[in-house]
């Protein structure tokens, strides 16, 4: 299914990952481990770009914690996620400016420009059909408001290339992406040529080609991004959101100084997206 068109994917995908959300009690346990400290270089990335008093939506929030941490950073929040046996927990936590919303990002049940920032973290690898979920976020967010993307760069040569370090000195590697070190290489190959045809090939006036794959909703395949549906690139993600007319404010944010270096020097290569974007 890689390189597929949306328009040529099966509508059954969006489906059957609804479907495995809203009743996968074992991902629901993985999100578990999404605590505090695991979102703390999230939530402070949305609160760096955040207006006072901010109105944010934050989508896929999983257990509803980043959305809960936005809010006692005193700002209004809407936590939205496709699942509701994700957000069972969260509910105990709403008040008047904090309440949370099962819908699907595809499909945003809210008016125009009604949100000062939205932002998601983990999320845009999962979606089956970027485009139209980018075009809601720019739907629902003011003028002059912000939207923030946070998540694994899954066309980053680096990560590959990390993996096989790893597994060369006897650790373990990524499962799905990089457990065997011909794997890691073979990822690391195909990354490099994606990261030259987009960066460098693709005329910035042409729309992004944004490339799918088959997400493994088996139980057992649950961690290391087997669910994603989408091989995630901020050179995909910033070119569309300026064929649309938005400012890049941030390419990348590095966490840590290793990650600062990365992020200013490479942003594109960077492990992880970081994405800063303003209407």
């Amino acid at each position: 299914m890689l390189g597929m068109p949306v328009s040529e994917m099966s509508l059954s995908i969006r489906q059957r990952m609804r479907e495995f959300y809203e009743t996968s009690e074992t991902y629901k346990g993985l999100l578990a481990a999404h605590d505090e400290v695991y979102l703390r270089h999230y939530v402070e990335l949305v609160a760096r770009y955040a207006a006072p008093h901010s109105k944010v939506l934050d989508l896929g929030c999983g257990n509803g914690i980043s959305a809960r941490l936005l809010n006692q950073m005193d700002f209004d929040v809407v936590g939205t996620d496709i699942s509701p046996l994700f957000l069972e927990e969260a509910r105990a936590w709403e008040n008047p400016r904090l309440r949370y919303q099962v819908c699907d990002v595809m499909e945003l049940p809210f008016e125009n420009e009604s949100f000062n920032l939205i932002c998601s973290n983990e999320l845009v690898e999962h979606l089956p059909d970027v485009e139209t979920a980018l075009t809601e976020m720019i739907r629902v967010v003011c003028k002059g408001g912000r939207i923030v993307l946070s998540g694994p760069n899954l066309c980053s040569p680096l990560i590959p290339l990390l993996d096989w370090l790893s597994l060369m000195s006897g650790k373990p590697g990524r499962p799905v992406w990089g457990e065997t070190k011909k794997q890691a290489l073979q990822q690391f190959t195909r990354n490099c040529s994606l990261y030259v045809q987009k960066r460098f090939l693709t005329p910035p006036t042409v729309a992004p080609n944004f490339i799918y794959r088959e997400p493994d909703l088996q139980a057992d395949a649950i961690g290391g991004d087997a669910d994603s549906a989408y091989y995630a690139s901020p050179i995909d993600l910033a070119q569309f959101f300026q064929l649309h007319g938005f400012r890049i404010v941030k390419k990348a944010v590095g966490f840590g100084i290793k990650g600062k270096i990365i992020a200013g020097t490479f942003p594109y290569l960077s492990p992880y997206i970081t994405m800063v974007v303003e209407k």
